[in-house]
């Protein structure tokens, strides 16, 4: 399974890279391949290529914001989550992904 990550924090620190951290964890545990794009404070230091968009079987977005080019991903099956929950349930959240691809 391919996995485009974004989160989304205020400031874009702390819990955007905790969320990335967890979750990239999680997916990598599985066998997963993830690409990661932290966005906040007006900031995103690392974009989602189109190429990995498309190429990617969901998209989970992990959130305490609202994101930048969320129409990028349209016709994707996106998982939308809290920050705080990928944070402390990332196993659930993979859990999630692989649920939304099966349906």
């Amino acid at each position: 399974m391919k996995i485009a990550l974004v989160t989304a924090c205020l400031a874009g620190v702390a819990h955007s890279k905790m969320a990335s951290l967890a979750l990239k964890k999680e997916a990598q545990k599985r066998g997963y391949e993830i690409c990661i794009e932290e966005q906040g404070g007006h900031k995103i230091p690392t974009r989602i290529s189109n190429e990995e968009i498309e190429q990617s079987d969901v998209v989970i977005i992990a959130k305490m914001v609202s994101i930048s080019g969320k129409d990028r991903f349209k016709g994707k099956k996106i998982l939308e989550v809290s920050v705080n929950e990928a944070v402390r349930k990332p196993v659930l959240i993979i859990d999630k992904a692989e649920q939304l691809i099966k349906d």
